[in-house]
């Protein structure tokens, strides 16, 4: 039950993320340049990537202690990534351009959205791991 609600709650903040970042752009505001996105967004990668190398060493490590220890690290870098997926941005916002997108932006910006699904994707696959492992572990 605490597993569906707290993947609720982040499917919750991680879809308004977006509407709240479109609704503090102004009109007049330049986008961040492309390769600031691109950085940002492969900084992240890698980020998910050390989460799932840390997810790999938890399910090897038989120390309870040590377990404990190596899941609430895992749980800050977990918070620590949403919080910076949150400052990506994301929003609907035309870009301050009369007429809309045109398609490369469009499709760039479908591209940024996916990649950010991924990681929410990967996000919640691993808290659903942890919870196992929590519910797995001896209890004091």
């Amino acid at each position: 039950m605490k597993t569906s609600i707290l993947v609720a709650t982040i499917v919750a903040c991680a879809l308004a993320a977006p509407i709240a970042s479109a609704q503090n752009k102004h009109p007049h505001d330049k986008p961040a340049a492309s390769m600031d996105k691109d950085k940002r967004m492969s900084e992240m990668q890698e980020k998910m990537k050390a989460m799932q190398a840390q997810m790999d060493t938890i399910r090897t490590v038989t120390d309870p202690v040590v377990r404990q220890r190596l899941m609430q690290e895992h749980m800050q870098a977990m918070q620590e990534n949403m919080k910076a997926m949150r400052g990506m941005g994301g929003g609907m916002m035309m870009s301050g351009k009369k007429g809309g997108m045109k398609d490369g932006d469009m499709m760039k910006h479908h591209a940024t959205m996916e990649n950010r699904m991924d990681m929410m994707q990967m996000m919640m696959e691993q808290m659903m791991q942890r919870d196992q492992m929590m519910q797995s572990m001896p209890a004091k």
